[in-house]
């Protein structure tokens, strides 16, 4: 867990985004599942990073987290966020869930299992959240 929050942190110190998209601003950040899709190099992990940069800075209750780390090849998202949510954690941003095998239905889990647990996910735009993913179609925001 200790190297996620390194990377967290020095991925949040590293982010200037000269420019602060409108879509912060469009977003019930109440919600507690978000889905933000966009085509490859749109700048979906800067979105993530600015906002834990602007809303957490170093409060650790944040944690940006990326699918593509090995970890996940043998860890679930469930065991991870509720290890997550067990040391504070309120805010798990999970970057590039669809290179994770069964993202929905494990997301689906923790919405039911962790209340008091926001997660903001990105996918690609060709992911068709709803449409596709029964467990998630009348949860996610």
């Amino acid at each position: 867990m200790e190297s996620f929050y390194r990377t967290h942190a020095y991925l949040v110190e590293h982010t200037n985004s000269p420019v602060r998209r409108e879509l912060m601003d469009e977003i019930n950040w109440n919600d507690r599942l978000i889905g933000i899709k966009g085509t490859r190099g749109v700048g979906k992990t800067t979105f993530l990073l600015q906002y834990a940069k602007e809303k957490y800075g170093t409060d650790s209750s944040c944690l940006y987290i990326n699918m593509n780390n090995f970890y996940f090849s043998e860890h679930s998202i469930v065991d991870f966020a509720g290890e997550f949510r067990e040391k504070g954690g309120k805010v798990l941003l999970i970057d590039q869930v669809f290179k994770y095998s069964n993202w929905s239905k494990d997301l689906h889990i923790c919405y039911e299992r962790f209340p008091d647990l926001k997660i903001v996910f990105t996918g690609s735009s060709v992911m068709r959240l709803k449409e596709e993913n029964v467990d998630l179609r009348d949860i996610v925001q």
